[in-house]
C-alpha cells in the first residue's frame, strides 16, 4: 500500500506527521513500515540519520531524497502491490518528476491549518489532484489545531474539504511534544497527541486493503 503525504505548501506539520504515523503503525500494528523522503529538504532523512548517529533504533527505514532520481511508473505500482506499508512525504512545492506518486498512492494524507494562506493552498491542491485524475482516497487532518480560537472559516472549509474525501473528526492539537519527535517511537505525550486522528486515519487504511 502507498500513503503519501502531500500538500501544495510547506507548514501546517506534514513531515511531522508523517513521522508520527510512521511510528504510531510501527508500534501497534503489524504492518512492516518504510518511509520515504521525497522532500527536498530531506528533514525527516535527516532526522532518521541523526538518530541512527546517536546510537538509537528507529523504528524502520527511511530512504532519502535523491536529486537525479526519478521513480519510473512500474516502481510506484510495486509500492502499491508490495507488503509493506509505504509512507511517502513529499516537498510542499510539488515536482513534476513525483506526480506518479499523487496519481497512484491508495491514500493521500493533506495536513492543514485554518489559515488563509493554508486553506487556498489547500483547496489549490485538492483542485490539482483532481486535474491529475488521482484515484486515492483523500484524508485531510486538521493540525496544529488550537481548542480555544475561534475559526471564523471553519465550517465552510469542512464542508468543502468532506465534498472531496475524508475529513478527520479528530484534530492533532498545538503540542510542543511533537516538534521533538525523532524515528525511533512516542512518548506518553506524543502518543496521547495523535492516537485518536491515527486511530480514524488506521481504519481508512484497513478499508483500503485489497480483500
Amino acid at each position: 500500500m502507498l500513503i503519501t503525504f502531500g500538500t501544495q505548501k510547506g507548514g501546517p506539520g506534514k513531515t511531522t506527521l508523517a513521522i508520527a504515523l510512521a511510528n504510531y503503525l510501527s508500534l501497534f500494528t503489524d504492518f512492516k513500515i518504510k518511509v520515504y523522503d521525497l522532500d527536498f529538504q530531506r528533514s525527516l532523512h535527516k532526522k532518521w540519520q541523526e538518530d541512527l548517529l546517536l546510537g538509537l533504533n528507529p523504528l524502520y527505514e527511511v530512504i532519502g531524497h535523491e536529486e537525479e532520481k526519478v521513480y519510473e511508473m512500474d516502481e510506484i505500482k510495486q509500492l502499491k502491490d508490495n507488503e509493506s506499508l509505504n509512507i511517502v512525504d513529499l516537498a510542499g512545492t510539488l515536482d513534476d518528476k513525483y506526480s506518479d506518486f499523487l496519481i497512484y498512492s491508495d491514500i493521500i494524507i493533506t495536513p492543514f491549518e485554518y489559515s488563509d494562506i493554508s486553506l487556498k493552498a489547500t483547496l489549490v491542491f485538492v483542485n490539482l489532484l483532481g486535474l491529475m485524475e488521482s484515484e486515492a482516497m483523500r484524508v485531510f487532518i486538521r493540525s496544529r489545531y488550537d481548542k480555544g480560537f475561534g475559526y471564523r472559516l471553519q465550517e465552510e472549509m469542512d464542508n468543502e474539504l468532506m465534498a472531496y474525501g475524508k475529513l478527520i473528526n479528530h484534530p492533532v492539537y498545538k503540542r510542543n511534544c511533537l516538534q521533538e519527535i525523532n524515528t525511533c517511537g512516542l512518548n506518553y505525550k506524543q502518543k496521547a497527541a495523535v492516537k485518536e486522528t491515527f486511530d480514524e486515519v488506521l481504519e481508512i487504511i484497513n478499508e483500503a486493503i485489497p480483500a
